[in-house]
């Protein structure tokens, strides 16, 4: 359901599901704006982790079908009031009795979550899908769990392509923090992208074609992380 999450000074329209889990999870989208696959993987992360999730909508309704329409889109995006809206998303979690919170993000996305991760105190763990806004935080001082999954074939020079990746894992592993660091060999951006209208963009892109059993794989991998970082509590995990 919609929701303005927030307080008098910062107010944020978000999609959230219904209150009950001590769990929750903040889930970023990518630049096309809150779209259906943003949703229907929001939806999935709920019934297979079952913490609270909540969809900040970081473009205030602005969607974008078209990659000239998405890259304007994100060229307006202002980093900064992005992680208050997901400091925001955080805090209503926390006030909804969410006693760990952790964030997802894809594309943009994910670069705020490793920002949010970075720079957040109420942040308990990220996990990152091919993104990394290397202005955004220092992530040779991260301190909290973080996952991350990219593409080798990735082609987005300096924020998500293989050398980016190394990059950032170097980075990470300087840090300390606790980190699982997955590449996928024969995929591009945005192989999560699994809806109809997912693939026809990957295939209009030129990338290299969705895979179902990666999807799954990147999906399980989450999961595990999630229930592990999160949800700790719940299922008598240590982090």
């Amino acid at each position: 359901s919609f929701h303005m999450i927030g307080d008098q000074l910062h107010r944020v329209p978000a999609f959230a599901t219904p209150p009950g889990p001590t769990g929750g999870l903040i889930v970023l989208q990518e630049w096309w704006g809150i779209n259906d696959q943003i949703k229907k993987t929001a939806t999935d992360m709920a019934a297979a982790t079952g913490c609270r999730i909540v969809i900040p909508d970081l473009f205030r309704s602005k969607v974008a079908y078209e990659a000239q329409e998405a890259e304007h889109l994100l060229g307006g995006l202002d980093w900064g009031q992005a992680l208050h809206d997901v400091n925001a998303s955080s805090l209503f979690l926390r006030s909804q009795g969410c006693e760990r919170v952790g964030v997802m993000g894809f594309c943009m996305g994910g670069a705020l979550a490793l920002g949010g991760a970075s720079l957040l105190p109420e942040i308990d763990a990220a996990v990152c899908f091919y993104g990394w806004n290397k202005a955004l935080s220092d992530v040779t001082k991260m301190s909290k769990p973080v996952q991350c999954h990219f593409g080798v074939q990735d082609d987005i020079a300096g924020f998500s392509d293989a050398q980016t990746a190394q990059d950032l894992k170097q980075a990470l592993q300087k840090s300390g923090c606790m980190l699982e660091f997955h590449t996928y060999e024969r995929l591009g951006h945005g192989f999560m992208n699994g809806t109809e209208w997912g693939r026809e963009m990957n295939e209009k892109l030129g990338r290299p074609p969705i895979r179902d059993d990666c999807i799954a794989e990147a999906t399980q991998r989450s999961v595990d992380f999630l229930r592990k970082h999160v949800l700790q509590q719940r299922y008598g995990a240590s982090s």
